[in-house]
């Protein structure tokens, strides 16, 4: 599915010609696969003229007119607490929708925004945001935090093995897991990127819940479920390995291993064609943080695998991949230009939405040379990152293709 107004600026275009590294909550593990190369942290650096500051500052402009209370309105509502204003509306309303993943796509953009700049305004919003989500918590009683119509109740189906899936539907809600990682990403930023200790405290309840729903499913109930679109779990759970040095969410993370898609790659097998890029990303984001965690063979592999024939045989020379968010077959693109002329309008760039394989450094790839992945994402923070906020007219566009 599309991503969001707020993560396809905010997210990532905080500190978009850096690479985003050097976390403020320090890890708890040694990587087994060390940086070939070590990233300045994002605090380290700032932005003092060009398009780029032009484009940070209409982005932070943009996140100071947001508003945090809107965001958290169907959080309180599902934990039985007031609403402290009305929500948005769109994919982030009421009903069968996407509801709860702005607050956490936003939690993620204010926490970078505060290390790219060290604007306090920035952390405020993330300490706000996080002390309203503690509050949901604690008054669900069981860890669970999140905003979806019906989700909890779902989740209980889930966990009992009632599981009917497609590829973004779980029981009737639209990719609830996809929802749900955007609020664990989020707490991680902020504990990462502004200290906010009691972020990782939600996120450790957040996770044990998790845990809970499913500790109760084989490995066929939990294939079935990872049909669906699920975001990044593996890797928010491996992050939070690393951020606390328990082993327990690294073996939480490889239960969101999606078999159909990981061992093809790890064997040297492209079975992208036809599957839905945004779904498949965030999966092998998550092998490759493993990878550098752990130092698991299976997980390098795919990850490299994926890298490579998305970068090789998907993509369009601006650096994205996929038309209408799919991939195609390989080394056809110009077949799908001519399809129907529309096909860079919905292009997806790897490079940009693969920042760990930046952070990680040559290491992570060693099947690809170094030069060639920086100048991949120096191509991709000017064509695509640079592109949604324009200068010409000061207007931000988010939704511009991805």
């Amino acid at each position: 599915m599309p991503l969001t107004q707020i993560r396809s600026l905010a997210v990532k275009l905080a500190g978009a010609a850096f690479v985003v590294a050097g976390a403020a909550g320090a890890q708890q593990i040694k990587n087994a696969i060390p940086d070939a190369a070590r990233p300045l942290p994002l605090s380290a650096v700032r932005l003092t003229g060009g398009p780029l500051k032009q484009a940070q500052d209409l982005d932070a402009d943009y996140l100071l007119k947001l508003e945090p209370d809107r965001m958290m309105a169907y959080y309180r509502k599902r934990a039985g607490l007031e609403p402290k204003a009305e929500g948005y509306t769109g994919w982030d309303g009421d009903g069968r929708n996407l509801t709860g993943h702005i607050a956490g796509h936003y939690l993620s953009a204010v926490s970078f925004m505060y290390a790219a700049t060290g604007d306090s305004r920035f952390k405020e919003r993330a300490d706000y945001i996080v002390r309203e989500m503690k509050e949901v918590q604690d008054k669900h009683g069981d860890g669970y935090l999140g905003a979806l119509a019906n989700g909890k109740e779902q989740f209980i189906e889930v966990s009992k093995g009632n599981i009917r899936s497609a590829s973004f539907d779980l029981n009737g809600l639209w990719s609830p897991w996809y929802v749900l990682h955007k609020t664990y990403a989020g707490l991680r930023d902020a504990y990462r990127y502004t200290g906010n200790r009691a972020a990782l405290e939600v996120e450790i309840r957040y996770a044990a819940w998790a845990e809970g729903i499913l500790s109760k499913l084989d490995d066929a109930q939990l294939q079935k479920m990872l049909n669906t679109e699920f975001g990044g779990m593996n890797e928010v759970m491996a992050d939070l390995h690393a951020d606390t040095g328990d082993k327990r969410w690294l073996d939480l993370s490889r239960r969101f291993d999606h078999r159909a898609v990981l061992e093809p790659l790890a064997r040297g097998q492209d079975i992208l064609p036809g599957l839905h890029g945004n779904t498949q990303v965030p999966k092998l984001q998550g092998h490759l943080a493993r990878y550098i965690y752990t130092g698991d063979k299976s997980d390098g592999d795919a990850a490299r695998f994926f890298w490579d024939s998305v970068v090789n045989h998907h993509s369009f020379a601006t650096g994205g991949h996929g038309k209408e968010e799919y991939f195609g077959p390989p080394d056809a693109l110009r077949t799908a230009l001519a399809e129907t002329g529309s096909a860079p309008r919905r292009r997806r760039p790897l490079s940009r939405a693969s920042a760990p394989d930046v952070a990680a450094g040559a290491s992570a790839h060693a099947g690809s040379p170094a030069a060639f992945r920086r100048g991949r994402r120096r191509r991709a923070a000017r064509l695509h990152q640079c592109a949604r906020a324009c200068p010409l007219s000061d207007v931000v566009e988010p939704l511009r293709a991805l």
